[in-house]
Parts: C-alpha cells; structure tokens; sequence
C-alpha cells in the first residue's frame, strides 16, 4: 500500500507535467520532500515518509500535497479572505499509509490488533492574513468522525528574495467519533491477555507550535522546513494504546515553480 501510494505521487507529477506543456494555464510545483515524525503509539520507532512533491493549479482548481486530493476556490480575487472547498485524505492509524517505515512497534499490547484504515474526507479551509482554519469530515463512514485545525503562524523574519523565518502556533480539535476511532479500543481489539482493555476516547484538543522557514534560490527553486510539537489531550494520553503526552514532527520540501 504504501508502494502504491507513492508511485500514484510519481505519475500525478509526469500528468501534471504534461498539461503544464499542454495547457499555459496551469501552475505546477513539483520536487521531493522528507517527512520525520514521532507517534503517539506505546513504543513506536520514530516514523518517516518521503515523496514527490506535487502541487498544481488551474484556474480555481487546486491539485497536490498542499491542497489534498482537491480544492476549490470559492473566494474572490478581491476578497479579505480565502476560502476554499474539496476532498483529502487523512490517516493518523497506527499503521497509516504515510509512513514508509514497515517496523512497527513491539510492544505485546499491538499484538493481533487491527489498524484502523485511512478516510476521504470533505475539507473547508479559510485564510485570512496569518491565520488559518480547516474543518474536515470524514465521507467514507469509517470514524464518520470530524477535525478542526486552526493556525496562527507569524513572519517573524522577511529577508530579500522572499527569505522567511516564521512562527506560531494552533489548536486542534477531534470530535469524539474520530478520537475514539483512532485511540480507542473495542469490538475485537478487545483483549485483555494483551493489556488492551475496552476503552472509550472523548473529543479532544491538542495544542502546538510551529516554526517554518522558506529559502528561495531563485524566483523558482526553493527549499523549505518546518517543525512542529504537538500537546496531546489527556483522553488520548490515556489510552492504553498511547505512552506519550507530545509528538513532533520535521518536513524538509525542495520544489520547482513552473510558472
């Protein structure tokens, strides 16, 4: 699965580079990236992803990892804010798709347990100046579950050539379906030989900072970080399947604009 989800990353990058030849309208940003990120599962190696990194516009369409599977732009060219519409997936599982990395944790509680499995889900996002928000809401009935992330990232450094050291802050909330359908254990999860206990986790609200910094090499080439820590709810913290109270994450993008 997880071969499979980046060579479908591989041929979005050859599709889109051949409507960019095609077609003038579109924008394409395209390079590779690496992801290292820490879990919140009991005794869990430290994960990582890396993939191509693709990001397309055309007109008021918006396709690629900034964007998800698709957005619409529903704002205006003249609007204070911007506000936009479409489908992502999304999967915070303890065997997600996202990580690269096939060792898992050891620790007995995990064994025969059964992942959760990823979710498309519906996604609004608004921007207005340095804050931002995102509600998603799963589609596929799987948690039926629903997420909001709101962000407030300041330029604490802008340099020539569009050089920007950045830092701030959010708020993220999962309703208790979502929070429950990751970090909670019933059905046949259910076994107390293992230490997996039935338990029920509320909604929660995780709180972080982030830094980000973005070099330009030219109007084109430009690299890219950012790091982030996360504070877990105590509902997650206590689920038998968590033995961590914070995670962090580490991204590092280089990427080509063809304008």
């Amino acid at each position: 699965m997880r071969s499979f989800y980046y060579w479908c990353n591989l041929l979005l990058l050859l599709i889109y580079s051949g409507w960019v030849q095609a077609d003038e309208g579109w924008t394409l940003e395209f390079g590779g990236g690496l992801a290292v990120y820490d879990t919140p599962w009991v005794d869990m190696p430290i994960q990582y992803i890396t993939l191509p990194y693709i990001n397309a516009e055309y007109g008021r369409w918006q396709l690629g990892v900034k964007h998800g599977l698709f957005q619409y732009s529903l704002s205006g060219d003249n609007w204070p804010v911007t506000l936009s519409a479409g489908l992502n997936y999304r999967d915070e599982t303890y065997d997600s798709v996202f990580s690269f990395n096939d060792e898992l944790s050891e620790d007995p509680i995990f064994t025969g347990y059964k992942s959760p499995d990823g979710e498309v889900t519906a996604q609004v996002n608004v921007a207005w100046q340095h804050l931002s928000a995102s509600v998603s809401q799963d589609v596929t009935g799987n948690s039926s579950g629903a997420a909001v992330d709101l962000s407030y990232m300041h330029p604490l450094y802008q340099g020539e050539r569009g050089v920007q050291l950045l830092v701030g802050g959010g708020v993220r909330w999962l309703s208790e379906k979502y929070s429950d359908y990751l970090y909670g254990i019933s059905g046949s999860n259910i076994d107390p030989q293992y230490g997996r206990l039935a338990y029920q986790a509320e909604a929660a609200t995780n709180y972080q900072l982030s830094m980000q910094f973005i070099y330009p090499f030219s109007r084109q080439w430009s690299v890219s970080a950012r790091a982030s820590y996360e504070w877990l709810d105590k509902t997650i913290e206590n689920s038998p399947l968590v033995d961590k109270s914070a995670t962090g994450k580490v991204m590092v993008f280089f990427t080509y604009r063809k304008m």
